[in-house]
């Protein structure tokens, strides 16, 4: 093979290797359905002899005990930009469904809430370690997520007896793995939350297109 055949032959080479790479820099958009654990809104609500209770302003309780774990589930909206083969920058907002769960207190007035309510969202931004194999993607993530959450005691009649707002920041982590089929993306994904004290394990499922 000649000088030429060789200098066109390793062009060519080239200018595959950066089609290649350059068709993994593009934006997606996703959608997911997370599960997320029952320790999710767990308030330690302790009372006191003298009738109050940590957290809340009002001389109603007498005695109570923690609240039990509350499950829930949610939708996740994505949109992401892989800037390389190995990196993905990633934004979301998650919605978690309103949940509830017993609440166990005897009261001194009437009427006394027997159940705890916790509705949270949170938008978050990541970066994504990824780890390409063929049509598949194994990746790591790390990120901060800014959340809301709200915390509602309800008794018996459905009336709001009490409730908080309590936002924060809080980093996040997490790992999963997706498959490509032309521009769609199936990924499946493990992530751990907080909100303030409160924790959450979440798995998802969700489907991404890539422009």
């Amino acid at each position: 093979m000649n000088t030429p055949t060789r200098l066109l032959s390793l062009a060519a080479l080239l200018a595959s290797f950066g089609s290649a790479h350059a068709a993994e820099r593009s934006f997606y958009l996703g959608l997911a359905y997370s599960n997320v654990s029952p320790d999710y809104a767990t308030p330690e609500l302790v009372a006191y002899p003298d009738g109050g209770i940590s957290g809340i302003d009002t001389p109603s309780f007498v005695t109570g005990d923690a609240v039990e774990p509350i499950g829930s589930n949610g939708i996740k909206g994505l949109m992401g930009y892989r800037v390389f083969d190995w990196l993905a920058l990633e934004v979301d907002y998650l919605r978690l469904d309103g949940d509830s769960a017993p609440l166990d207190l005897v009261c001194i007035t009437q009427p006394c809430p027997d159940k705890v309510e916790a509705e949270s969202s949170s938008y978050s931004f990541s970066a994504l370690g990824l780890w390409p194999v063929g049509k598949f993607d194994v990746f790591a993530r790390i990120g901060v997520s800014r959340w809301d959450s709200k915390i509602s005691l309800r008794t018996p009649d459905g009336r709001r007896f009490w409730s908080e707002d309590v936002t924060g920041k809080d980093a996040k982590y997490g790992a999963g793995a997706q498959m490509h089929i032309d521009r769609v993306t199936a990924r499946l994904e493990y992530e751990h939350l907080r909100f303030g004290g409160d924790a959450a394990d979440t798995w998802s499922l969700g489907i991404a297109y890539t422009f």
